[in-house]
């Protein structure tokens, strides 16, 4: 089947136009026709939804080899496949991808993959756009960490069918009865469609929320005024002592009201502040940083508790992000 048929913007066997023009769209630094005399039978169609793009890729019935790097995009790539298999190496997992395993791919970390007979929907996903749309449906204090998912997706799961069945549905859409109408009305709620089902059916950080809440909980004043106190001081010692004092109320107060508002007690949000920095700070590193030079920076004087921690929150050590970094 023929997904996007009246979006192409690539079909050729020229390997090398295939790499420039995933280079430019996805981040892919390379991509290789595994065997001697095969030959890529690729086509790349690409429909936007006011901002939102959705794509579909195929390389023909060959086996390739994918590789990309790090980079500072703060993005991610969906890929739910309509046919092939791939085997992935991502975030410190190696999994095999198919129609009934998909993949979330996080730019900020390198992906190794070995792809049979691989065709795909790619959907590229901003994570400022993913909170923007995680405060229209909670409101606009809630959702305020970097919003993770589980790199490796299972779609035969009810959500996962339905997550598939809503892009499939969508790109039917825009090539039968929306294709060259031009209703931007239209393609803002197909955008909000596809966003809302991204987050509410693919496991992430801010699943619990979404599932539990069906409209915004206000967060205190005084969650506010601790919050902001991490967010400007993460390279001192804080306290429960110091926050509950800065923020004008009792540790349990506090304790509950972050648990309610974050998922998580305050220390804990401390900690993913601080992580979340040096992560920035690993990425960004000039040549002679060393990853404990970036972690006592940020308060992490035991290398092996920071390592557990950064693996925990990132799926990959920090000396592999210090490495990868652009």
């Amino acid at each position: 089947m023929t997904y996007l048929e009246n979006y192409e913007v690539l079909s050729s066997k020229d390997l090398h136009e295939m790499r420039d023009i995933l280079a430019r769209l996805t981040n892919t630094d390379e991509v290789d026709v595994i065997g001697k005399g095969r030959e890529i039978d690729a086509s790349l169609r690409c429909a936007d939804l006011g901002g939102q793009s959705l794509l579909h890729i195929t390389y023909g019935a060959v086996p390739t080899r994918v590789q990309t790097q790090a980079n500072d995009e703060d993005s991610l790539l969906l890929f739910i496949l309509t046919g092939g298999m791939a085997e992935v190496k991502h975030q410190g997992k190696t999994f095999d991808i198919s129609p009934n395993t998909g993949l979330m791919r996080d730019k900020r970390n390198p992906l190794t993959a070995h792809q049979d007979a691989f065709e795909s929907f790619v959907v590229p996903l901003s994570i400022d756009g993913l909170k923007q749309h995680a405060r229209k449906l909670l409101g606009e204090e809630a959702c305020l960490a970097d919003i993770q998912f589980d790199v490796e997706l299972d779609l035969t799961t009810p959500n996962g069918q339905h997550l598939r069945n809503t892009v499939t549905y969508i790109a039917g859409a825009l090539d039968g009865p929306l294709y060259e109408a031009g209703n931007p009305i239209l393609q803002a709620g197909l955008k909000d469609l596809l966003l809302t089902s991204v987050l509410s059916l693919l496991p992430n950080s801010a699943t619990a929320a979404l599932q539990g809440r069906p409209k915004a909980v206000a967060v205190p004043y005084y969650v506010k005024r601790a919050r902001d106190f991490i967010h400007a001081h993460a390279d001192m010692a804080i306290t429960l002592e110091t926050l509950a004092r800065h923020a004008g109320c009792s540790y349990r107060s506090l304790q509950m009201a972050f648990n309610d508002a974050f998922g998580m007690s305050p220390i804990a949000y401390v900690k993913y502040v601080r992580l979340t920095l040096a992560h920035d700070d690993l990425r960004r590193a000039d040549n002679g940083v060393s990853v404990r030079d970036v972690a006592v920076k940020w308060g992490f004087t035991h290398m092996g508790w920071f390592s557990k921690c950064y693996v925990e929150q990132y799926g990959v050590l920090p000396s592999q992000t210090l490495r990868s970094r652009a």
